[in-house]
């Protein structure tokens, strides 16, 4: 059951995701610019967002259906708040920078935008579950029509 203050960011976040996918089948350099928008835009948000309050990361221990993301949510990291989610934020920039980058450096930031993608799905709500699997699903279908492109060209 999706709490009622999570069920529009809940439907908005599965919306734009699929929106995405389909994105991605049909216009992959457009999905590209999307993507490092987005990452440049969580790098930001979540930098700033941890400085002013980091004790809101914690919710999402609460929210999360792993037992082992619950555990180091309310274990490791709400002790180490900042410093990982300062970390997390400066590789949403780097997978940004990668992603604009041309052939070879874009495949490390595909690749890691999908590993970013599949390690907040256990975050569930928090995430907005299945969200993350849809835009790991767009980031490697956006790869794959731009390598189309560059084959054809």
């Amino acid at each position: 059951m999706i709490p009622p203050e999570y069920l529009v960011p809940y439907l908005a976040s599965n919306v734009i995701a699929i929106a995405l996918v389909l994105l991605a089948l049909k216009q992959p350099r457009v999905t590209r610019i999307l993507f490092v928008l987005i990452f440049l835009a969580a790098s930001f948000f979540n930098s700033y967002s941890v400085i002013t309050d980091p004790i809101a990361y914690l919710m999402y221990g609460d929210l999360t259906f792993l037992d082992l993301y619950r555990r180091f949510i309310f274990g490791f990291f709400s002790q180490h708040t900042q410093a990982v989610v300062l970390t997390i934020a400066a590789g949403q920039f780097c997978i940004a920078g990668l992603l604009a980058s041309r052939d070879r450096l874009r495949k490390w930031g595909v690749a890691g935008g999908v590993i970013f993608f599949l390690a907040i799905a256990p975050l569930g709500i928090g995430a907005a579950f299945p969200c993350s699997l849809l835009l790991a699903a767009a980031i490697l279908l956006m790869h794959r029509g731009l390598n189309r492109i560059r084959v054809s060209h």
